[in-house]
């Protein structure tokens, strides 16, 4: 007989991205409220449950836990934000309550649970506004300002690119800053809502992008444009707002070495706005005091301080002591894990140099206080808090694994845990409990009035309404039930959005079956051709369509630059993602460590050829020895560098594919890979001019992907500049193209996983 509950079996909950949310552990009572709890899994592999009720005849709902994926801290510590993919919510920590922003609907409010990667939030410093990106498409959205206190909006922007939020805040919140289009605005977000508001194009800072301001003061930032770097006081954007074409814009600080790049470069202000640290690319660090106008005189720039940092840096963090000493924190991939590392600038033997710094093991992300007197560490098995003066560990947090950290003030900290929200203070090693983040296991207790649960610890609490748990020790939980006298629960398939779904069903008349919410329409995807039907050669791999599995495979193409692997392999390594590396001969002559880097990063790693010469060139004959000699010397060049062995798969530069060629890569063994979905971030700003309308950006690029992905198809990526010019690169918005296939239910898989489920 079949179970009134049906246990969704390990492979429908365990499946792939595509079906990253299941509905788990029902319960009712006799008020027909049912508790249930939703499992999610965080691009990474973390997964975490979150507790809901729900009341079956009025359809009120209730959030019960808060898993805190992201925290920040607003109003000088009083308040605590909170973020997940069941929506946005501000618990004050001097009233204890807790309050959902409306802003992107919560899940309990009737809003969609967020796939994919959580969306960026600017929040000013004293929590009263929101800045974030309104997704429209795949990778373009509404730019919007919101009022937290009294839920109204703003469109800044009808259409910019999805991503980090191009929004800098003054530190008493008084003014925001934002670009748009290359060109940097200033406003006072209060006035966007009311009537004699001041024309965009009369608060033009200049051009740039948020890259170019750095904040030093309530008031006061620097702004960098081309070599000079420009003080600014606030007051003296609205005084000048009329006068914009006839008056510079502040006074002149200082002048870098070199024009500051908005697009790759990032620099940062001293507490007193006289010197900045400038970041060039993940590259290059130097340290520049600010002395005004040096036509004339200079100090000896080859003394100036300067860090050159290793190929495989994927981000730089510059930040400022309380007293104006500057340090340096970079992260890369190294041996298969992303290390951080840090410098700070010091006196050595009468010279001034960026002297390395022992760091904290295992460190994987980092927090700077307010004043930069303290440096919060997170690693997998604890949280740290240094002295920056000092540079010593002066306090260890290993009650539970920690998820996300804000500072409430120099010594206390927010600490959202897979089990607690709370804030401790580790000048005294004590903590305040805020909210569950996760339990083990809940339902009624005995006499069917209060929901009970037990967490991780073995802790019994009562919940108390919004968000609050009481400690009582002394609850009793009765087993779960399925059955009142009004309504029965089970679980089944759904519609494809969710893994499975969580019905009631009437016990009584009349009778009726309904979801316990709402399920969004899963996005049809095309059906393509079967890469066994396509008449194709066996030779051929194209496209892991007969599966019908939801996965798509990342292939990067490794020609002859290392240009954006390094943020590649730390994105691939934050999202715990799998990829097919294409690596050819002269990449590999060039650059073994790099190889090495792939290798234990644990991606397949495939042939690229030998030489980066176009097969399909006739500048030269080539015959089916040449290239089976090509294929057998690029795998004794990956053996010499690495010790391992590529895989037989390959493809030939560029994708040109012969007859010829199919037949001499069978001959040796090779199956040639031939991506379903071309990409063409090769299309340079020169080659635009012969060909008008060929470039697209990478945000056309990715919603063009979206458009034609299905099942089993394969991306090729292509890292490394080449020759021309172009204003993005799709290698350095990896990010965006990964959230866009996860939000709409793709896992992402190495092209050998195609191939290994297209013959099961």
């Amino acid at each position: 007989m079949k179970s009134i509950v049906c246990r969704i079996g390990f492979a429908l909950i365990c499946m792939s991205l595509c079906a990253q949310i299941a509905f788990q552990d029902p319960d009712i009572n006799a008020g027909n409220e049912v508790l249930f709890t939703i499992s999610a899994n965080i691009p990474g592999g973390q997964q975490y449950a979150t507790l809901f009720l729900r009341n079956v005849e009025s359809g009120a709902m209730e959030q019960l836990t808060f898993y805190p994926e992201s925290i920040q801290s607003l109003s000088s510590g009083k308040i605590l934000q909170l973020r997940n993919r069941f929506g946005t919510a501000r618990f004050d920590a001097s009233s204890e309550t807790f309050s959902w922003i409306d802003e992107g609907r919560p899940f309990v409010h009737g809003g969609p649970i967020l796939k994919g990667l959580l969306p960026d939030v600017a929040a000013s410093p004293d929590g009263k506004w929101l800045v974030l990106v309104e997704p429209v498409t795949s990778a373009r959205g509404r730019l919007v300002l919101y009022n937290a206190d009294k839920s109204v909006r703003y469109v800044l922007a009808d259409s910019i690119e999805r991503g980090s939020i191009p929004v800098s805040w003054a530190p008493d919140s008084s003014v925001m800053v934002y670009a748009l289009g290359g060109t940097l605005y200033f406003a006072r977000p209060e006035n966007f809502f009311s009537v004699s508001t001041v024309g965009q194009q009369f608060r033009i800072v200049g051009p740039g992008e948020i890259s170019c301001i750095s904040w030093f003061g309530p008031n006061r930032f620097l702004y960098a444009r081309g070599r000079n770097v420009y003080r600014i006081q606030t007051p003296e954007l609205f005084a000048r707002s009329l006068y914009s074409s006839l008056i510079g814009v502040g006074e002149l600080a200082g002048k870098l070495a070199v024009d500051f790049d908005p697009l790759s470069d990032r620099f940062s202000a001293s507490p007193e706005g006289d010197a900045v640290i400038h970041a060039r690319g993940n590259r290059t660090v130097q340290y520049f005091p600010l002395a005004g106008d040096d036509f004339a005189r200079v100090s000896n720039q080859s003394q100036l301080p300067w860090l050159l940092l290793p190929g495989n840096t994927a981000w730089i963090m510059p930040v400022w002591t309380q007293a104006g000493v500057p340090l340096v924190f970079a992260s890369s991939v190294y041996d298969g894990s992303s290390v951080i590392r840090g410098w700070k600038l010091a006196d050595v033997t009468g010279s001034r140099i960026f002297s390395p710094l022992p760091m904290p093991e295992g460190a994987v992300s980092l927090e700077v206080s307010r004043t930069g007197s303290h440096i919060a560490f997170i690693s997998k098995d604890a949280l740290r808090i240094y002295s920056s003066s000092q540079w010593a560990e002066i306090a260890l947090f290993r009650e539970e694994p920690v998820v996300s950290i804000a500072w409430a003030d120099e010594g206390r900290l927010f600490i959202g845990g897979t089990q607690t929200v709370r804030r401790w203070n580790f000048l005294t090693n004590t903590s305040d409990f805020f909210l569950l983040s996760s339990i083990s296991r809940s339902g009624w207790d005995e006499k069917l009035s209060s929901i009970v649960c037990e967490t991780v610890s073995l802790e019994k609490r009562t919940y108390a309404g919004n968000m609050k748990w009481l400690l009582t020790p002394s609850a009793r939980m009765r087993p779960a039930q399925a059955v009142n006298t009004r309504w029965r629960l089970y679980l089944d398939s759904g519609k494809g959005f969710y893994a499975n779904m969580l019905y009631v069903r009437s016990a009584g008349s009349p009778a009726g079956t309904r979801a316990i919410v709402t399920e969004p329409v899963v996005k049809a995807t095309p059906a393509p051709v079967s890469s066994k039907t396509a008449q194709s050669p066996s030779s051929v791999f194209s496209h892991g369509s007969r599966t019908g599995l939801r996965q798509v495979a990342l292939a990067f193409d490794a020609m002859d630059s290392i240009d954006g692997l390094a943020s590649v392999l730390h994105v691939l390594s934050r999202y715990n993602l799998r990829s097919t590396f294409f690596i050819n001969g002269e990449f590999i002559r060039r650059n073994p460590a790099a190889v090495n880097e792939i290798v234990k990063s644990g991606h397949q790693c495939a042939s690229l050829f030998y030489t980066t010469w176009d097969l399909s060139g006739t500048q030269y004959r080539i015959d089916e020895d040449f290239i089976v000699r090509g294929l057998a010397r690029n795998e004794d060049d990956f053996y010499n560098a690495t010790g391992q062995e590529l895989s037989l798969l390959w493809h030939a530069p560029f994708y040109v594919s012969s007859p010829l060629i199919l037949s001499a890569g069978q001959s040796a063994g090779y199956r040639y890979v031939s991506p379903d979905i071309s990409v063409g971030d090769w299309v340079t700003h020169e080659l635009d001019v012969k060909v008008p309308g060929l470039y697209q950006d990478t945000s056309v690029i990715i919603e063009d992907i979206i458009r034609k992905v299905s099942n089993g198809s394969i991306i090729p990526v292509r890292l490394g500049k080449g020759e021309g010019s172009r204003d993005d690169y799709l290698f350095n918005r990896i990010d965006l193209l990964i959230s866009a296939l996860l939000e709409e239910g793709f896992e992402i898989v190495p092209v050998d996983t195609l191939i290994l489920n297209e013959r099961k």
